[in-house]
């Protein structure tokens, strides 16, 4: 069964690591951390440090995922979406996927 999360980005998430939303990740529990990895459209793979603050319930990414908002020229607005399998082997290397939908909007404010 694939799971997906779609995120709008925030200035936080741009500049200090992106945070998601409440049990996104099941069974991920507070005071821990792990390095996933994630495949992009374009094949690469990435390493994110995936950590819930203990008391906390909500993961950050960081470690590569810093290179990756440089990479793709991630900017507030723009939209990333996170899958994963649960059917695969927990021990598989791709069972996460990211995806980038850019905004196309040339207003600023």
């Amino acid at each position: 069964m694939e799971k997906t999360f779609t995120k709008k980005l925030n200035i936080v998430d741009v500049e200090r690591g992106l945070l998601l939303s409440e049990n996104c990740i099941n069974d991920f529990p507070s005071g821990h951390e792990a390095y996933l990895e994630f495949k992009d459209e374009d094949g690469q793979v990435w390493t994110f440090r995936c950590r819930v603050s203990p008391g906390g319930s909500r993961p950050t990414f960081s470690g590569d995922w810093f290179l990756f908002v440089r990479s793709k020229q991630l900017k507030v607005g723009d939209v990333i979406e996170i899958a994963f399998d649960r059917k695969k082997d927990q021990a598989a290397v791709q069972q996460f996927t990211i995806k980038v939908m850019k905004t196309t909007s040339t207003t600023r404010n």
